[in-house]
């Protein structure tokens, strides 16, 4: 099987220029020869509060009693969106005795607040597979075996998911088919995609047949899953209403936790096979990688949706993030998340917890019953619902970080790179270990005050040298960087070509429009076949840019 890598690819310009064309706004795949190029945004442009309160989604719990409550604090907080799981196994325990008291509660009080609701579909009851209940001894695991396994049970499904979609049609913005099916714990009992194809189409005509109007979300792989889609992709088109049906889904689905790591941290070495031999990626940013896929299998008309992200203020499986520091992350990734077009939502797990100290303590951002903690906080003051200062700008010197303004009450302060913490302590100047030469690092430093605010600075690039090419896949070695000259200034679209090593010129794409100010390009690359390429940037007319540059595609 042939090995797709794909090449985050970062090219700083001396002084060249604007801004990254949105994915959306550009015709792809721009008829390559092989693979698939896309440009990424930019990670520094600022994003305003409207597409922040489009995209925060809170991770609601319909039976909890201060439910009340958190629906308020959403409102205060600027978000109008909810998610909840219709759990086929707590709704119907018994066959044709489904109880669906919460959730009818659940939407009275979301439709008196103007909330809109995306619901997660998923378990299987003991009923729909009998046989099991004598061979899988854990209650638990027996409802993540998929009602796929005879007609029947995949005839109960359809029954359940069409008489969920006939309640509350015209109530529900979204139905998401299932939770992390890449993955055998809720997969069982192994995950297989062409039996997950299966499931999704099921799911995708019951809820159309029902209500037509409601989209319908592949469900959240963990992590970014680019292989298992792949696979998913080649199974769904084995159908023959594959494509008139969109193949299945309106939205794709992800679930891109990164542990305690910062949402900027990329690391190559996180990026690995998956069971079926494709990539597989523990980096928040993997929803780049996720995104080439879809652009490679004709949908890049479609969006991705984050169905669950947090981190945990306490020691569980995933590290520990203290509050403050968390409010700091929970704003990098909304950043992130607001800068890419094919992004719809956001959904934080989870948003309050239904009693004090529950077993989601600490993931939370409501404390039992409302009680904000900072990171709920943040959330607030991102959306616009709650004022927010200017915020300092990072000054940076050879190996040196300072601010223009240090507010009142600072006890400590850290400086990132790329993500990963180059430097803390309790005041500025910071002094760090710069990039090697021929490198550039996205930095960004955060303050904290005694009175409990987390402060961020601006973000700024930070250069050693001269500008680089980055490459972060471990089956791919850049041979050199990419020098552009100093001083240059285009006006006009910039070019991206890569070309094999017969002279061909296998990929062109766009990068962005320049406007003669120093700027800084991301794409994604996906290739094929192995070999060396060069990389080479032009201006509309065919005049380089910048020096080429080599990377070669390992298989």
């Amino acid at each position: 099987m042939r090995k797709r890598a794909l090449l985050p690819i970062a090219l700083t310009a001396a002084a060249v220029l604007g801004q990254a064309v949105p994915a959306q706004a550009v015709d792809l795949p721009y008829q390559n020869r092989t693979g698939v190029g896309m440009p990424v945004p930019a990670r520094d442009q600022a994003v305003s509060p409207q597409r922040m309160r489009e995209l925060a989604v809170a991770f609601v719990q319909p039976s909890a009693d201060n439910l009340d409550a958190s629906l308020d604090k959403m409102a205060e907080a600027g978000v109008r969106r909810a998610q909840i799981v219709a759990s086929w196994t707590g709704i119907c325990q018994k066959r044709d005795e489904c109880d669906w008291s919460k959730l009818d509660a659940y939407f009275a009080k979301a439709a008196k607040r103007g909330i809109s609701t995306a619901v997660h579909i998923n378990s299987t009851p003991d009923w729909v597979h009998p046989d099991l209940v004598d061979t899988v001894e854990n209650y638990g695991e027996r409802i993540w075996y998929p009602p796929t396994r005879t007609p029947e049970e995949l005839a109960e499904f359809e029954k359940f998911v069409t008489t969920l979609a006939s309640r509350y049609r015209g109530k529900v913005e979204s139905y998401e088919i299932w939770n992390e099916e890449n993955w055998r714990d809720f997969y069982k009992p192994v995950e297989d995609p062409a039996d997950y194809a299966k499931l999704l189409r099921s799911g995708y005509l019951s809820v159309k047949a029902a209500d037509p109007r409601a989209k319908v979300i592949f469900g959240g792989t963990t992590r970014t899953d680019p292989g298992f889609v792949r696979e998913v992709y080649a199974a769904v088109r084995k159908y023959p209403d594959a494509v008139q049906s969109r193949h299945f889904f309106d939205l794709m689905g992800a679930h891109p936790y990164t542990d305690d790591r910062h949402p900027d941290d990329h690391d190559p070495g996180k990026v690995r096979e998956n069971a079926a031999g494709g990539e597989f990626d523990d980096n928040f940013l993997g929803i780049d990688r996720l995104y080439s896929e879809m652009v490679r299998q004709g949908d890049a008309d479609k969006q991705i949706y984050l169905g669950e992200f947090s981190y945990s203020s306490v020691r569980t499986w995933m590290g520990l993030v203290p509050d403050d520091r968390r409010a700091f992350y929970l704003r990098r990734v909304m950043e992130l998340t607001a800068q890419r077009p094919y992004v719809s939502g956001l959904s934080w797990f989870v948003w309050s917890e239904t009693r004090p100290e529950d077993e989601w303590r600490g993931w939370t951002l409501l404390e039992y019953p409302d009680k904000p903690t900072r990171t709920y906080l943040e959330l607030a003051e991102l959306t616009g619902a709650s004022p927010t200062e200017r915020a300092p700008r990072l000054m940076l010197g050879d190996g040196t970080a300072s601010v223009d303004r240090l507010p009142s009450n600072v006890e400590r302060v850290e400086l990132y790179l790329e993500g990963v913490r180059a430097a803390s302590g309790t005041s500025f100047p910071l002094t760090f270990t710069p990039p090697a030469r021929g490198t550039t690092q996205l930095a960004q430093a955060v303050l904290y005050t005694g009175d409990g605010r987390t402060i961020q600075t601006t973000t700024a690039w930070l250069s050693a040298g001269r500008p680089a090419v980055q490459v972060s896949h471990p089956k791919v070695k850049a041979t050199r960087n990419v020098d552009v000259t100093a001083g240059l200034k285009v006006t006009g679209p910039v070019l991206l070509r890569v070309i094999d090593a017969s002279g061909d010129v296998v990929m062109t794409m766009p990068l962005g429009v320049g406007t003669g100010r120093q700027t800084r390009f991301d794409a994604l690359v996906a290739l094929d076949d192995p070999g060396t390429y060069q990389l080479s940037v032009h201006d509309p007319r065919g005049r380089r840019l910048a020096d080429p540059a080599l990377l070669e595609v390992v298989q």
